[in-house]
C-alpha cells in the first residue's frame, strides 16, 4: 500500500495547495472521472472544516491529508489538531429548519458523496472512504 501526504497550517489560502495535492490522486491512484469529482470536492470540504472549525486558523496548527488504496476501496484522512465535534448527527441542510442556515453543508455533503465517513479522535480526523471501480 503506497500512501501519499501533505501537511499545511491552518490557514485558509493553504487550500490551493490541497487542490493540487487532490489533483494528483486521478494519476497516481488511477481514479475515475466521475470518482475523482467526489473525491475532490469531499477532501476540499473536509479541509476547510479542519481549518476553520477544527484549528479555528490557528496557523501554529496543522492540518494533514493523507490518501492510500486498498484493494476495491479508496481512502483519505483529513486530521486537525483541534478538540473535534460531535458527530453523531450530522443536520441535513435540505430539511426546512436548516436551509437558510449558512454553515452544515461540507458534512453533509461528505457523508453524501463518500461510501462511507469514518470518525476518530473525538471527530478531530475523518477518513473518507470510496469504492473503487477501474476505469
Amino acid at each position: 500500500m503506497s500512501k501519499i501526504e501533505l501537511k499545511i497550517s491552518s490557514k485558509v489560502e493553504n487550500i490551493v495547495q490541497v487542490e493540487q495535492f487532490v489533483e494528483t490522486f486521478e494519476t497516481t491512484f488511477g481514479l475515475t472521472p466521475e470518482l475523482f469529482g467526489k473525491v475532490s470536492l469531499s477532501v476540499i470540504e473536509a479541509v476547510n472544516n479542519a481549518i476553520l472549525f477544527g484549528n479555528r486558523q490557528a496557523e501554529d496548527k496543522y492540518v494533514t491529508v493523507s490518501a492510500w488504496k486498498e484493494e476495491t476501496k479508496f481512502f483519505v484522512s483529513v486530521e486537525d489538531e483541534g478538540e473535534g465535534f460531535d458527530y453523531s448527527v450530522i443536520p441535513d441542510p435540505t430539511q426546512p429548519d436548516n436551509v437558510m442556515k449558512v454553515s452544515g453543508r461540507g458534512l453533509y455533503l461528505m457523508k453524501i458523496l463518500s461510501d462511507d465517513l469514518v470518525f476518530e479522535s473525538g471527530g478531530a480526523k475523518v477518513t473518507l472512504v470510496f469504492n473503487f471501480c477501474e476505469a
